[in-house]
């Protein structure tokens, strides 16, 4: 979505965005000048475990070497603290410009507690992240006490594709300097993803947490299963919330399920509908496990049967590719390439990754 005010391009996706491509992930919301350069940021997208298989793949390593930073997922709105050309301050939620109902109530609690933000001289290259919270901004988690701006990261602005995502060390740096509240880490930085999911998935206060990579560019989440039962209670059950309830929550039966809602505090009622989706999921699985199998089955077939006959890569590539994209091949086999190439290239994290997004949480 492109949306013009004054001169500045609003860029943010839509409601209805399922694919993302590498070099997308940075117009999760960005507000460009004339001239294409960025003027203000959010993160880019980020995924839960298991949805992007490099960033898995990296916060993995991030992880084993002890340098990934976990940082606790607060549940509010996100606030991108910005300062245009003109000196304006700008307080904006990620799909706004101006920051709407949001700004007024930012601009309350920065001139309480953070008033370097209200200075149009500080930090004018890049923008400041934060997590608004209140008892009036309620999502799932309730606050108590003062509305309050987290901060939670700042980027260095410049092209697209060229933003810089302070580390977390240097976000201390900024912290202390400007006097804002930093968000809470973890010490786990030595535990591997399963541990991490097996320490969250039983939290029944709190949203998650995010494992950020050690340079700053690269984010994880993970949330508790009792915040996908809780939100998709209080603000819309769909499929897709079940979807994720399931899965972070390790559930594999209807058993299983109706015991963890009742944990978070559902009635026998309102458990039939995700009991529903629940079925669905199931079979959408069923669907993505042959869709893989038939994927990994076209390969070895492959491999075997022409086992010996290429000295050259590109060669048998080609000859796979024509098999799976040629004139003799099939409208079924063209619809399966994609799958069949990772599986050619030993990416079954990708496969799983592309059922995940395509099939499953669709349904």
């Amino acid at each position: 979505m492109v949306k013009e005010f004054e001169n500045y391009w609003l860029v943010h996706p839509s409601k209805g965005k399922w694919e993302w491509e590498p070099d997308e992930l940075y117009f999760r919301s960005v507000i460009l000048s004339p001239d294409g350069n960025v003027l203000s940021t959010g993160f880019p997208k980020f995924f839960n475990q298991g949805e992007f298989p490099e960033h898995d793949a990296i916060v993995a390593t991030e992880l084993q070497s002890g340098q990934a930073v976990i940082t606790h997922k607060h549940d509010g709105s996100l606030l991108i603290r910005s300062v245009l050309p003109d000196g304006r301050i700008l307080f904006r939620t990620r799909d706004s410009f101006d920051g709407g109902k949001f700004a007024p109530l930012a601009e309350a609690v920065a001139k309480a507690k953070y008033p370097r933000l209200l200075d149009p001289t500080y930090f004018t290259h890049g923008s400041l992240l934060f997590e608004y919270v209140g008892e009036e901004n309620q999502i799932v988690v309730r606050y108590r006490g003062e509305d309050d701006l987290i901060f939670l990261g700042a980027a260095q602005h410049g092209a697209v594709g060229t933003v810089r995502y302070l580390p977390f060390a240097e976000l201390e740096t900024v912290a202390n300097d400007a006097g804002l509240r930093l968000v809470e880490t973890y010490s786990w930085s030595a535990e591997g993803i399963a541990s991490i999911l097996e320490m969250v998935r039983d939290w029944d206060k709190a949203e998650g947490v995010v494992v950020r990579s050690s340079d700053g560019q690269t984010l994880l989440k993970i949330k508790s299963a009792w915040y996908f039962a809780q939100h998709a209670l209080r603000w819309h059950m769909t499929y897709e919330s079940i979807c994720r309830f399931a899965i972070d929550g390790n559930i594999t039966t209807e058993e299983q399920l109706v015991s963890a809602l009742a944990q978070a505090g559902w009635d026998y009622e309102t458990t039939l509908t995700a009991r529903d989706h629940f079925r669905k999921y199931l079979k959408a699985r069923e669907v993505a496990e042959q869709v893989k199998a038939q994927a990994l089955s076209f390969y070895e077939a492959f491999d075997q049967e022409t086992a010996g006959q290429f000295t050259d890569e590109r060669e048998r590539r080609k000859a796979y590719a024509t098999r799976l994209l040629g004139k003799d091949a099939s409208p079924e086999l063209r619809a399966l390439s994609g799958y069949c190439f990772h599986a050619y290239d030993g990416r079954l994290s990708h496969i799983e990754a592309t059922l995940l997004r395509r099939i499953v949480l669709r349904g």
